[in-house]
């Protein structure tokens, strides 16, 4: 009987996000914070950073965050 493996959605961080939008890392965590969002708990224990923004490919968060970032810059170009 074989067993099945795991498949773990793709993880994206905040240098993708910046590729794909065509920004720095900073102007997008800057924009991310500015939807009142944080950087997601790793829930890792002792030594090591508590949170990190990166998401899971299918996220609800990352879906909200490449939403508003397109309206913004279509709002940003129709002036």
């Amino acid at each position: 009987m074989a067993k099945k493996k795991k498949t773990e959605a793709k993880v994206i961080t905040i240098k993708e996000l910046a590729e794909e939008f065509g920004a720095e890392a900073k102007d997008v965590r800057a924009f991310i914070r500015s939807l009142g969002m944080k950087a997601p708990a790793t829930g890792q224990e002792g030594f090591g950073p508590k949170a990190k923004y990166e998401w899971a490919e299918d996220s609800k968060d990352l879906a909200k965050i490449r939403k508003a970032w397109n309206e913004s810059r279509e709002t940003a170009e129709a002036k």
